[in-house]
């Protein structure tokens, strides 16, 4: 299956990430989950590693993150390192990665207490099944956090430039990327009035572009097909957040209750 490289991507977020960043991450991650004390948490597709960090400063007692590339998780390692020491509360030996697919029938994980999975799933192929797949690794009275791409009418037509991107020489992908990032600068000046570099979660604003015009696997819900599938499978919505954009990232915080 054709693939955007995320773990280029993540590569090249590293070399720009600054304290103030993963400062910006370590309350994102606070604000959706403030009782990580003592408890596992599970990061599925950990790209970069920033929220493993994250969660080990918070207080998980255990972080195990995986990512289908491998380049992300060689990333992710070095963050980590790098994160512990501007952070003494970054426990380094409680958190382990690995290389590894949410869709893998034969994944031995366990189950956590927190199982966090932001814009991820809707990248695997197979939004469904790992959805599925995440359900089994939350434990009981457990938290699963995820971030599904919301449906609009545009979405496939996003969809297509994904494809169009991964399947594209490196010349033609800058030839798409820029002229989107142009739009995307402008559109966040004059219409939200707020400056386009400072971005949330710690983010980047080239990343998190190349990130959204290439991300390839694509796919994407709406916030009543998000929430009635894990509603049916003993899931209670507790927290939401709306994207603030059309096509952006809705959040959900689900408590399992059975």
């Amino acid at each position: 299956m054709d693939r955007f490289a995320f773990g280029e991507n993540w590569t090249e977020f590293a070399k720009r990430l600054r304290p103030e960043d993963y400062a910006a991450a370590k309350e994102s991650l606070r604000q959706l989950i403030p009782d990580l004390e003592g408890r596992t948490f599970l990061d599925i597709g950990s790209g970069s590693g920033l929220f493993s960090a994250a969660a080990s400063a918070l207080g998980a007692r255990r972080v195990v993150g995986f990512d289908l590339d491998p380049q992300a998780v060689e990333t992710a390692k070095n963050i980590v390192d790098r994160i512990a020491q501007w952070d003494p509360n970054v426990r380094r030996d409680t958190i382990e990665f690995r290389v590894e697919s949410i869709l893998n029938e034969d994944l031995v994980c366990g189950q956590f207490d927190v199982v966090y999975s932001w814009g991820v799933l809707h990248h695997t192929g197979d939004m469904y099944k790992a959805f599925e797949a995440a359900i089994k690794l939350v434990a009981q009275k457990g938290t699963l956090v995820i971030a599904i791409y919301n449906k609009h009418f545009t979405s496939p037509i996003w969809k297509m430039i994904k494809f169009t991107y991964v399947k594209s020489p490196k010349f033609a992908k800058n030839v798409i990327v820029y002229p989107i990032l142009a739009v995307k600068f402008l559109a966040a000046v004059m219409i939200s009035r707020r400056n386009p570099l400072k971005r949330d979660r710690g983010m980047r604003f080239y990343t998190d572009i190349v990130d959204w015009v290439g991300g390839y696997p694509y796919q994407y819900a709406s916030v009543s097909e998000v929430s009635d599938f894990f509603g049916a499978r003993g899931f209670r919505l507790t927290k939401f957040n709306k994207t603030k954009g059309c096509t952006g990232c809705n959040e959900f915080v689900f408590e399992k209750v059975r």
